[in-house]
């Protein structure tokens, strides 16, 4: 099923219709108007509405209530927004049947429910249930609402992300499943404001939202599991590794936030959610299957997973994947110029082999409490180098993800709780082949060990005609490097100063949170958030010190640095009109050192450039104003159709920016030759760097056929000359110390359409993406030598049964030969390839 793919089905044939019609005139004459809602039963949907469940339904409009109950039972629910516009409801908290959570929603509304031959509960006026005519070939209207959970928006983005007053997007599972991505990155191409540094022969990404990217400045998550990896480069230093074949739902905050997840980030939230047993289990089974084979052109050789959940009692189930794929050398573009390499000829290093797997045991312990444990695992083996492919480097990549989270949801609306346990071990296993004729290669192994945990509530209340939601709690997680560095010949590095940027030592981050949101009949809603961050690390340092002569000693030292702030955020949300609001924010974000940052020391590895640690480095602070309007429309221009649409504006300034830079060094007499050797430190910028821009995304769709388009420019101010704070120099030309500043594309557009025939089981469809990329920042800009570009995409699916869909895609169909933005290293992107993919489920 294409994303974006209306939510929706009709009742059965003529028959079925005129049976229904006669029942509900009966039971009507029976009950003069007194019952809350009526239903038909099948053996396959009597249990799914006679489960016990905690629900949590929150006052308001009856369409929100509805999508908490779709969500909350795991259940499909089938509705015209015109049957429910302007109804609303007393929230409640309660254990009880799905129906009877129902029968509470709709009663004294005069709306009714039956369950669909398929298992959709649908939701109609009693008066158009009783009246239709049996010659009519429609008894209810097409489902426009459901539950939260269902895809409506741009890349399937649900519903709630056109309700949420600030900048936030979301890639759904359909758009996932779908996508048969060479890597994690192709899933963010057409996400506004989003761009992915992609080293093609690295499978990791690092994600740059509106300009930030690189030492958790964005906190990327999967399951809320903190991915905080840093591996230093000659291109971007954070990348995490992930197999889209798990992720349920990819969830994009774009600025700092006061809940779970914004503890030491300033850049914005990404949070990789994982399947889990219910997302493979159809309602009237007890297990399920979901998996994929894949293969293409251009060195695609194969793609596939086998995903399965059970269900191993009625209060637990039971989750578990593998994923493997290869990746062959491919090629790049014959249409166009590339300036570092040649147009249509393999692009070296560029395969990998992937192995990953998931764990997940669902626990119901009561009504009221559950627990989730979860186990995630990423394995690659992979080359990188230069584009010349010298410079070679082995890398072993090794990066697990463990979870455990409790729920608590009472019958008691002061009392919604979660409790959250992770750790992550992100490990790079290097060899680095010998990089002169003289000297050996050498082992330079680093790895990240993360633990961190959360502990979260919800009160709710009603004050008169004003809802009160108050989420308040604590977070807390703590990095650990580990780095050694080992040469084939024992006489190169005695003093295993060779650690290079990827030193050791220990990061410890505290939070406390609290945000408080009042609702007034949901016409305003006011927000304000208040997060306390505390930091402190501490480790050792080897420094490379030289003599006047040109002698060296290396001098251990023990570094330490700690600081704490308040961080507030304010928002204020004002609709007008059903289906259209309005909203302005303002955060702050406070990003804390990372160990890379404090604790660089040594050389780099094979020696010849001293790196300086700073225990003195201030931590970021982003000062970030948006606004923007959501829009919600059914309806509109064909009946069933349906119009979301998001655009935010924002303005951002960042303080004590931290960059590595080249600082002055010591300078020494080689016989009446002087020669000064600079450092490398990471320093904080005195002068602000400012970022501007708006961000859209929308989408249509009218069953018949679909169109979207999302798009993004952006304006920075770099100043032309910074201050370091260090000891060794106070002023400095940017373009001439500054290493490397990661600068967003100016713009981005991408625009998906198609049509669906067949009864929606054939899709057709194309994209469009324009990219202009930014000139980068710093003496290493020279790798990144990108032009403007558009890439058109075809691709196509048909859906043989429930069980089957075929999926073919030809990317890059004009063969274009083009460097992604925010590419270093000169590398290509690949040139045309055509991929086919069979989903199937049983």
């Amino acid at each position: 099923m294409e994303t974006g793919h209306k939510v929706g089905f009709r009742l059965g044939g003529r028959h079925t219709k005129l049976l229904v019609t006669v029942l509900l005139a009966s039971l009507f004459q029976t009950t003069a108007l007194s019952l809350p809602a009526v239903y038909a039963q099948s053996a396959s949907t009597t249990t799914e509405l006679t489960r016990q469940t905690s629900f949590n339904i929150l006052a308001g409009s009856l369409s929100a209530a509805l999508m908490q109950i779709g969500q909350q039972a795991s259940v499909r629910l089938s509705v015209n927004a015109k049957n429910i516009k302007g109804i609303r409801i007393a929230g409640f908290k309660a254990v009880m049947a799905t129906q009877d959570a129902l029968d509470m929603l709709l009663d004294g509304t005069g709306l009714i429910y039956e369950i669909d031959p398929s298992g959709i509960i649908i939701i109609s006026r009693f008066q158009d249930a009783i009246s239709v005519d049996s010659d009519d070939a429609s008894l209810l209207p097409v489902i426009v609402t459901a539950s939260s959970g269902d895809p409506v928006g741009w890349q399937g983005a649900p519903e709630w992300v056109y309700e949420t007053p600030r900048a936030v997007s979301v890639i759904g599972r359909e758009e996932i499943k779908n996508s048969n991505a060479r890597a994690a990155a192709d899933l963010f191409a057409g996400v506004p404001g989003v761009t992915v540094a992609d080293n093609p022969q690295d499978p990791g990404i690092s994600i740059n939202i509106r300009g930030l990217q690189d030492q958790n400045r964005v906190n990327v998550m999967i399951d809320g599991a903190r991915q905080n990896f840093q591996k230093a480069g000659h291109d971007e230093t954070g990348r995490f590794y992930v197999d889209p074949a798990f992720v349920r739902q990819i969830e994009i905050e774009k600025s700092a936030i006061s809940g779970v997840g914004g503890a030491g980030a300033m850049g914005g939230v990404v949070n990789f959610r994982t399947i889990e047993a219910k997302d493979l289990i159809k309602p009237d089974r007890s297990y399920g299957v979901e998996g994929k084979l894949a293969a293409g052109t251009n060195a695609y050789n194969f793609n596939g997973n086998l995903a399965a959940g059970i269900k191993l009692t009625d209060n637990v189930s039971f989750a578990a994947g593998i994923s493997k794929k290869n990746l062959g050398k491919y090629q790049a573009g014959n249409n166009g110029s590339l300036e570092f390499s040649d147009t249509g000829q393999p692009v070296v290093f560029t395969g990998s082999e992937t192995l990953s797997w998931l764990t997940k045991l669902n626990i119901d312990l009561n009504d009221d409490h559950t627990l989730v444990f979860g186990a995630l695992g990423f394995h690659d083996a992979f080359t990188n180098s230069t584009i010349g492919g010298d410079f070679r480097n082995d890398s072993d990549i090794t990066n697990i993800t463990g979870t455990a989270t409790y729920t608590w949801q009472p019958d008691d609306s002061w009392f919604d709780l979660e409790a959250k346990l992770w750790a992550n071990r992100t490990h790079n296993d290097q060899y680095r082949l010998a990089r002169t004729s003289s000297g050996g290669g050498f082992d330079n192994d680093f790895a990240l060990n993360s633990l961190g945990g959360s502990l979260q509530n919800t009160s709710q209340f009603d004050l008169s005609a004003l809802s009160i939601s108050w989420n308040y709690g604590i977070e807390a997680f703590k990095d650990v490097g580990k780095s050694k560095s080992k040469p084939d010949e024992s006489t190169v590095d005695p003093d295993s100063l060779w650690i290079g940027a990827d030193p050791s030592g220990e990061r410890n981050v505290y939070s406390a949170f609290n945000q408080l949101a009042f609702s007034y009949k949901d016409l305003v809603e006011l927000n304000f958030g208040l997060r306390y961050d505390q930091f402190n690390l501490k480790g050792t340092s080897k420094t490379l010190e030289y003599d006047l002569s040109g002698n060296t000693s290396v001098v251990g030292q023990n570094i330490s640095n700690s600081g704490n702030r308040f961080s507030p955020t304010f928002a204020l949300a004002i609709t007008p009109l059903d289906g259209l609001q309005f909203f302005g924010r303002y955060s702050e974000g406070y990003r804390t050192p990372t160990v890379m940052e404090t604790f660089l020391g040594g050389e780099h590895t094979g020696g010849g450039l001293p790196y300086l640690s700073n225990g003195a480095l201030r931590p970021e602070l982003a000062k970030t104003w948006e606004g923007g309007l959501n829009i919600q429309l059914d309806d509109q221009f064909i009946e069933n159709d349906t119009l979301r649409l998001k655009f935010s504006y924002f303005n951002r300034k960042v303080e004590n920016y931290v960059a590595l830079a080249s600082v002055a060094g010591v300078t020494f007499d080689l016989g009446g030759f002087q020669y000064q050797i600079p450092y490398y430190q990471y320093a904080n910028l005195h002068e602000p760097i400012n970022t501007q821009g708006f961000e859209l995304e929308a989408f249509y769709d009218a069953g018949s056929f679909f169109a979207g388009v999302a798009y993004n420019r952006s304006y920075i101010d770099l100043p032309n000359a910074f201050t370091f704070n260090n000891p060794y120099t106070m002023h400095g030309n940017a373009e001439d110390r500054v290493i490397l500043l990661n600068v967003a594309p100016k713009s981005k557009l991408s625009a998906n359409g198609g049509l669906r025939f067949l009864d929606e089981r054939l899709t057709l469809g194309g994209r469009i993406t324009y990219v202009e990329p930014d000139g980068q920042f710093g003496f290493f800009s020279g790798g990144y030598k990108t032009d403007d570009y558009t890439i058109v995409d075809l691709y196509g699916s048909y859906e043989f049964n429930e069980n089957a869909t075929l999926r073919v895609d030809v990317n890059n169909l004009g063969d274009v030969a083009y460097v992604d933005a925010l590419t270093a290293g000169e590398f290509p992107s690949p040139g045309r390839t055509v991929t086919a993919a069979l989903n199937f489920t049983f």
